[in-house]
C-alpha cells in the first residue's frame, strides 16, 4: 500500500470510526433504556465524574435535574468507544465522546491510532504488572494488546490521565460491527451519484454500485465509503472533494434515517442482537433508562466531531503521530470542560454555523 492509500484509508476509518461513535452511545441508551424503563437507577455523581473534575455550576444543575425522586442523566457523560481489528487485539479506532444532557449535544473526539505514547511512573507499573514485556514507548493503538485482557481499563486508564478528563464509562465493538448495525436497521437509502466499480484482491476489497436513490445494506455501504476510483484509475470528477462530500452526505443521511427513538424501538431485537454480539460495554442497566428523556434533544447539528491535533513524524524508522499540545488543550477544553448553560446554547450555536458556512465558502 502506498502513501496515498494509506491516506485515503485513514480519512475512510475517521469516517468509519465517527459514525459507530455515535450509533453506539445513543443505540446503547436507547436499546438497553428502552427494556428497563421502569428501574431506578442510584444516583451518585461521584461515579459519573470525579468530584474534582465537577465545576460548581454543574452540580447546581445536577441538583436542579433531581426531581420528585425523577433521576435524569448527569450534566455530563463521558464515553471510551473502542473499535478493535478483526483479532481483537489492537484497537483501530479509538474515540471520547462527551454527551452534554442540558443542551443535547454530543462531542466526539477521534484519537489517530499512531498517537505516540509513553507510559512512565504508576502508569508503567500497572501496565507491566499483567505484561512484564510491554515497552514504555509505543502507539496508542498497541495499549490493549500489550495490556492484553486488562486492555480497554489500561487504555482509559491512559487517556484519564493524559487528558485529565473523567471517562464514566466504555463502548467497545468488533469491526464488523459496521455492517451488521447498517443491516439491523434495514440499510440507509442513499443516492449514489455515480458508477463505483473496484476490485483489490489483496484487500479483500470488490466495490460494485449503480448510481441512483437505492437502500444500502451493511455491506454495499462500506463500499460507498472506500470508493476512490476504478481499477482504470476514473474516480470522482472532482478527486477527493467530491469523495469526502459524498461520504459527508451519507452520514448525514444515517444520522438522519436512524438516529431516532422510533427508528431503532421498531428494529431494536435485530440491534439487541447485534449489540450482545459484537459489543462490550461497561454502561449498567440500572442508570440507563434516565438517558431516554435526553434523545429527542439529539440532533445532526449538535454533534461535534474533531480529531486530536498533531502531525506525523518517525522516530527510530517508526511513524508515529505527534499530538500539538497547545491545540490539543483547547479541544479538550471545548469538548470536555466547555458550555453546558442552555440558554447560551443557542448563541452558541449560531456563531459556530456562521463559522462553519464561512469556512466552507471559502
Amino acid at each position: 500500500m502506498n502513501n496515498l492509500d494509506a491516506i485515503y484509508r485513514k480519512k475512510f476509518l475517521t469516517i468509519l470510526f465517527s459514525i459507530l461513535g455515535v450509533f453506539s452511545v445513543i443505540v446503547l441508551l436507547i436499546v438497553f433504556g428502552y427494556k428497563i424503563l421502569k428501574a431506578e437507577p442510584a444516583y451518585d455523581p461521584s461515579k459519573q465524574r470525579d468530584s474534582t473534575l465537577i465545576t460548581e455550576k454543574e452540580a447546581k444543575q445536577q441538583e436542579e435535574q433531581k426531581v420528585n425522586g425523577i433521576f435524569k442523566p448527569p450534566v455530563r457523560t463521558n464515553v471510551l468507544i473502542a473499535v478493535t481489528d478483526e483479532e481483537g487485539t489492537r484497537t483501530d479506532g479509538m474515540m471520547l465522546a462527551s454527551f452534554i444532557s442540558t443542551i443535547g449535544k454530543i462531542n466526539v473526539l477521534s484519537i489517530p491510532r499512531d498517537t505516540y505514547v509513553t507510559f512512565k511512573g504508576d502508569e508503567l507499573k500497572a501496565l507491566r504488572k499483567v505484561n512484564p514485556r510491554a515497552p514504555s514507548i509505543m502507539k496508542a493503538t498497541e495499549i490493549h494488546a500489550y495490556a492484553k485482557d486488562e486492555g480497554i481499563n489500561m487504555l482509559k486508564l491512559y487517556l484519564e490521565n493524559e487528558f485529565n478528563i473523567k471517562i464514566d464509562y466504555y463502548v467497545k465493538m468488533n469491526f464488523k460491527a459496521f455492517r451488521n448495525l447498517i443491516d439491523s436497521v434495514g440499510g440507509i437509502e442513499f443516492d449514489v451519484p455515480q458508477r463505483m466499480k473496484y476490485s483489490d484482491p489483496t484487500q479483500d476489497l470488490y466495490i460494485d454500485l449503480q448510481p441512483g436513490l437505492q437502500t444500502l445494506n451493511g455491506d454495499k455501504a462500506e463500499q460507498l465509503l472506500r470508493f476512490r476510483k476504478d481499477n482504470y484509475n476514473r474516480g470522482y470528477a472532482r478527486g477527493d472533494l467530491q469523495r469526502i462530500e459524498v461520504q459527508q452526505a451519507f452520514i448525514k443521511a444515517f444520522i438522519e434515517q436512524v438516529l431516532s427513538k422510533e427508528a431503532i424501538i421498531s428494529n431494536i431485537d435485530k440491534i439487541a442482537i447485534n449489540l450482545i454480539k459484537y459489543v462490550d460495554t461497561d454502561f449498567s442497566l440500572t442508570d440507563l433508562p434516565r438517558y431516554l428523556s435526553c434523545i429527542p434533544n439529539i440532533s445532526i447539528n449538535k454533534i461535534t466531531t474533531e480529531t486530536l491535533p498533531g502531525y506525523p513524524q518517525n522516530i527510530d524508522s517508526i511513524s508515529y503521530y505527534i499530538v500539538k499540545n497547545e491545540e490539543a488543550s483547547k479541544v479538550i477544553d471545548e469538548f470536555f470542560y466547555g458550555n453546558t448553560d442552555p440558554d447560551k446554547e443557542e448563541q452558541t450555536s449560531t456563531l459556530k454555523l456562521e463559522a462553519v458556512t464561512d469556512k466552507t465558502a471559502q
